[in-house]
């Protein structure tokens, strides 16, 4: 999505998880906890998806990361929030229900109110602006975004329609060019 959002030029080569790939030497060379993505910039390696995105924005000039103070604190902020407090509830879903890894009903309960928090902390934010740093699509917006893609193929999806500032901040986020074509649509 960064990369498609600044139009940075790209090779996609894509790792088979169902062959053991990401398992494979030559990925972990890359990647060393075996998992996706990674990042080869003419000869400067990185991965972890969060520390790319604000790489290839750095290098693309900065177009998503606030320059105003605060606004990038609340970037930094919101990037930490999916992190800590969205990602891995969010995963337990998409671990049941798009990758048929069976989770226990106590964890999608667990992971569920969890969500719960965290919908209702984005909807009180979106309250007041039209994306999570600001006036301005950022880094913090984009890090939700492919998780919230795949909860739509969970039972989660009806949280999303139960925040309706979050519901409308995803319609809009979801509709933008990069994320089209990002996705396949």
């Amino acid at each position: 999505m960064t990369l498609n959002e600044t139009k940075t030029p790209f090779e996609l080569v894509v790792v088979d998880f169902a062959k053991g790939e990401h398992k494979q030497p030559a990925h972990v060379a890359r990647q060393p906890f075996g998992q996706v993505p990674s990042l080869d910039d003419d000869g400067f390696t990185m991965y972890e998806s969060r520390a790319m995105a604000r790489y290839i924005d750095g290098k693309a000039g900065g177009s998503l990361t606030p320059k105003d103070a605060q606004a990038r604190a609340l970037m930094e902020q919101w990037i930490s929030i999916e992190t800590s407090n969205f990602a891995g509830h969010a995963m337990k879903f998409i671990y049941q229900f798009v990758f048929k890894r069976e989770q226990s009903p106590e964890v999608l309960k667990t992971a569920g109110a969890a969500l719960d928090v965290a919908y209702g902390t984005m909807d009180r934010q979106l309250a007041t602006q039209p994306f999570l740093a600001g006036e301005s699509f950022s880094i913090a917006d984009l890090c939700f975004m492919p998780y919230i893609e795949y909860l739509a193929a969970s039972p989660a999806a009806t949280k999303l329609s139960e925040n309706p500032r979050v519901a409308a901040w995803w319609a809009a986020v979801s509709a933008r060019e990069a994320w089209v074509k990002t996705v396949g649509r």
